[in-house]
C-alpha cells in the first residue's frame, strides 16, 4: 500500500511538472496581454495545487491526531500524542527515534511527561517536521466559588472562597475593588481562602456588575480563574410616582419621588425640562456640586459631538446630562449619579450672613437640604437665537426650589457697590430672593457652592475698581485678575494652515496671548494664562481654572478656519447679557485698526464663556483659510496692534462700570 501511493503521488507532481514547462516555453502571439492573464491565472492555480499538494503530502507522510491544536495549555502531569506515518525510515521525536506499531500500519501512541511552563514536541518523518508547544500550568488553584452566574439581592454580603496551595497568597476582584483572602494555618498541600463582598445598594435596575477574578501567587508561579457574571437584583424600595411629590406651579415636572438624581462634577449644566433638547441657554443657570432632587428613571438620548448623551430630567424642570466627554483626549466624565431614596418633602432657607471682601459680595444661607435652584437676570429680553439688543435687566431672581419656609432678612448695606436692596417673595411651591441691581445692567458674574458647612453659598463679582491715568490706555489696571484662554495646544491643533507646526492655530493663538499678556501687564493688571506653551489643556481643566481664580475678566484667543477661502474677518462674542458690553468693546476697538475687512459680533455657546464668574469674550483673530487674514496673522507688527487694540478695549470696559 505504501509503495503504490507513493506511485500516485509522484504521477500527480510529474503532471504539474510538465503544464509548467510547457507555459514557460511558449511563445507570445498577437494576443500577450490575453496570455499574461490567462498564464498568471494558471500559475495562481498551480501554486494554489502545489500547496494542496503539500499539505496532502505531510499529512500523508506524517499525521498527527492527537493532540488536535499544536499549541496547547494544560495542569497534567502528561500528554499523549497518536499519530502514524508511511515513511519506511519511521519518526523522530526531539531527535530520538520511537518505536510504531508495524501492525497497525505504521501507527504510534506516545505519553509524554510534561515539566512546569513551556514544553516542546517536534516530530521528524523525512523531510517533514511538526512542532507542538504544551504548556504546562502549576496548578495553584484546585476549585473556586461562585463559578456560575449569581443572582443576589441589592446591599446583601456573600462570601468567596478558592482551594489552593496553602502558602499561597490569593486575592480576590469584584466590581472594582480587590481583597485578599485568608486562610487557617495547615499542614496539607492545599487550603481553602475564603474572603466577602457587599453589593450596591439603591440602584432601581438590575446591576449586571461582572465576573469575579481570582488570582493565586506561589513561588515564581500565578494561577488565574473567574466566576460567571454576579447579578445585583434592584432596590426593593418601590419608586413612587404619587402626584403629590410634585409641587404644582412653576416648571415642576413629576419624575416620581423614589429616585434620587445627585450631581457629583464639579458643575452641572441644565437645559429645558421639556423636550428632547441639550440647547445652551444664558436663562438656564448651573448647580453646583452636590445639589440633589428627584429625577426620571428613563433617559431622553441627544447626540453631541458625534456622541450619544443621556439626560436626566429632574423634578425642578430642568434636565441634566448622566454623563458628558471632556476633551482632548476625549475622556468620559459623570455629572449626575442615580440612586433609591428619600428626599425632604419641602426645604427651608435662613439667612446666615451678607459679607463683601472688596472683590465678591458673598451671600451664605442655611438650608435643610441641597435642593435646586433657579438663577436669572430680570427682566432681560432675549432675541430667537439668544443675541441681546440691549442690556434691560435690574435685578436677579434666585427662586428655591421647594422651599416652604424662608427665615432672616438680607440686609443690603448702603456701600454695596452692586445691591440696593433685597425682597423675599412667597410664591406657591417655593421662595424667590430677589436682589435689586443699583444700576441697571450693573452685574458682573456669579457663582454658587456649598462650603465645608454645607451652606449654600452665593458669590456676585464686584465691578473692579482702576485709576485713570496718563499713560497709553488711559488707566492703570492695579489689583485687576485676567485670566487668558490660549485656545488649543498640544495634541489638539486647532485650525490647520500647511507648513509645518508653527502655521497651527494653537501656535498663533499662543504668540497673539503672549503679546496681549504683555500689554495687560504693562499697565498692572494680574494675568494667568491657561497655557504659556504648547500644552494639552481640557475644557474641564479650563473651566475649572476659571472658578478657581475668579478673575474680573476673561478673554479667550483663538483664530478661524473655513473650507470657503474667502471668509475673512475679525469675530468677538459673548454668551450671558453682562458679557456683552466686554465683548463689543474688543470688537470695536480691534476692528479700528484696519487690520480687517469684516467684523462678526453676536451670542455664542462657547464652553467657557457658560462659566458664569465673570464676563467671558471669546475672539476669533481672522481666518487661517483666508490669504489676506493669514498674512497678518503671521505678523508680528500686526500682532502687536491687535493686542493693543484688544487691551484697549479691556480697559474700555473697566472704564465703563466704575
Amino acid at each position: 500500500m505504501k509503495k503504490s501511493l507513493i506511485v500516485i503521488f509522484c504521477a500527480v507532481l510529474g503532471v504539474i511538472a510538465a503544464l509548467t514547462a510547457a507555459f514557460l516555453i511558449a511563445k507570445p502571439t498577437d494576443k500577450t496581454n490575453d496570455i499574461a492573464v490567462q498564464g498568471s491565472n494558471i500559475v495562481s492555480e498551480i501554486e494554489s495545487t502545489s500547496q494542496a499538494v503539500q499539505s496532502t503530502k505531510e499529512e500523508l507522510f506524517l499525521k498527527i491526531s492527537e493532540p488536535d491544536s499544536k499549541k496547547v495549555t494544560t495542569k497534567a502531569e502528561s500528554i499523549t500524542f497518536k499519530g502514524n506515518t508511511n515513511v519506511p525510515t519511521g519518526v523522530e521525536l526531539n531527535g530520538e527515534q520511537i518505536k510504531l506499531r508495524k501492525d497497525k500500519d505504521g501507527s504510534f501512541t506516545l505519553k509524554q511527561s510534561l515539566k512546569y511552563g513551556d514544553n516542546k514536541f517536534t516530530f521528524k518523518a523525512g523531510e517533514f517536521t511538526k512542532t507542538y508547544n504544551i504548556y504546562r500550568k502549576y496548578t495553584i488553584i484546585k476549585n473556586h466559588s461562585p463559578k456560575t452566574e449569581q443572582t443576589y439581592s441589592a446591599g446583601a454580603k456573600f462570601t468567596v472562597s478558592v482551594t489552593a496551595r496553602a502558602k499561597a497568597t490569593v486575592t480576590a476582584k469584584f466590581n472594582e475593588k480587590t481583597i485578599t483572602l485568608k486562610t487557617n494555618p495547615t499542614d496539607e498541600d492545599f487550603a481553602e481562602f475564603t474572603g466577602s463582598f457587599t453589593l450596591p445598594s439603591g440602584h432601581f435596575k438590575d446591576l449586571d456588575l461582572g465576573k469575579i477574578k481570582f488570582k493565586a501567587k506561589y513561588k515564581d508561579y500565578t494561577d488565574t480563574v473567574y466566576s460567571k457574571n454576579i447579578i445585583c437584583k434592584k432596590e426593593k424600595l418601590v419608586v413612587s410616582y404619587d402626584e403629590d411629590a410634585t409641587p404644582s406651579g412653576s416648571d415642576y415636572i413629576n419624575v416620581g419621588s423614589g429616585i434620587i438624581t445627585e450631581i457629583v462634577a464639579f458643575q452641572a449644566e441644565t437645559f429645558k425640562g421639556t423636550g428632547k433638547t441639550d440647547a445652551s441657554k444664558p436663562y438656564y443657570n448651573y448647580l453646583p456640586k452636590g445639589t440633589v432632587d428627584y429625577g426620571s428613571s428613563e433617559y431622553e438620548t441627544v447626540k453631541r459631538d458625534g456622541e450619544k448623551l443621556k439626560l436626566i430630567t429632574l423634578r425642578c424642570g430642568r434636565k441634566v446630562y448622566k454623563a458628558r466627554y471632556d476633551k482632548p483626549p476625549k475622556t468620559k466624565v459623570t455629572i449626575a449619579k442615580q440612586y433609591v431614596g428619600t428626599l425632604p418633602d419641602h426645604n427651608e432657607i435662613s439667612v446666615a450672613t451678607l459679607t463683601d471682601n472688596s472683590t465678591h459680595t458673598i451671600l451664605t444661607l442655611d438650608t435643610l437640604w441641597k435642593a435646586p435652584f433657579n438663577f436669572e437676570l430680570k427682566k432681560q429680553k432675549y432675541k430667537s437665537d439668544c443675541t441681546v439688543s440691549d442690556i434691560t435687566y435690574n435685578y436677579v431672581d434666585i427662586t428655591f426650589c421647594y422651599a416652604t419656609k424662608f427665615e432672616g432678612e438680607v440686609s443690603i448695606p448702603k456701600s454695596n457697590p452692586l445691591f440696593s436692596k433685597a425682597k423675599i417673595i412667597k410664591n406657591k411651591s417655593d421662595y424667590t430672593l430677589r436682589l435689586y441691581l443699583k444700576k441697571q445692567g450693573g452685574f458682573y458674574g456669579w457663582d454658587a457652592y456649598y462650603n465645608s458647612s454645607n451652606q449654600l453659598c452665593f458669590e456676585f463679582l464686584n465691578p473692579a475698581k482702576i485709576t485713570l491715568c496718563d499713560n497709553e490706555y488711559g488707566a492703570d489696571l492695579s489689583g485687576v485678575k485676567i485670566l487668558i484662554d490660549v485656545g488649543h495646544g498640544g495634541i489638539d491643533s486647532g485650525a490647520v494652515k500647511l507648513g509645518g507646526y508653527k502655521h497651527r492655530e494653537a501656535a498663533r493663538n499662543l504668540v497673539l496671548a503672549k503679546k496681549l499678556a504683555a500689554e495687560l501687564k504693562a499697565i498692572g493688571a494680574t494675568v494667568y494664562m491657561t497655557r504659556t506653551d504648547d500644552s494639552t489643556r481640557t475644557a474641564d481643566y479650563k473651566c475649572k481654572q476659571l472658578k478657581s481664580l475668579k478673575p474680573d475678566y476673561c478673554i479667550a484667543i483663538h483664530h478661524d478656519f473655513n473650507n470657503t477661502s474667502s471668509l475673512n474677518g475679525f469675530g468677538a462674542y459673548y454668551y450671558y447679557p453682562f458679557s456683552k458690553n466686554a465683548a463689543e468693546y474688543v470688537a470695536d476697538h480691534t476692528y479700528n485698526t484696519g487690520i480687517y475687512k469684516n467684523k462678526r459680533f453676536k451670542w455664542h455657546y462657547y464652553f467657557m464663556s457658560r462659566v458664569s464668574v465673570c464676563p467671558v469674550v471669546l475672539t476669533e483673530n481672522g481666518y487661517i483659510s483666508n490669504r489676506y487674514d493669514y498674512n497678518s496673522i503671521k505678523s508680528s507688527d500686526a500682532n502687536t496692534k491687535k493686542a493693543k487694540a484688544m487691551t484697549k478695549g479691556i480697559v474700555e470696559y473697566f472704564v465703563s462700570i466704575q
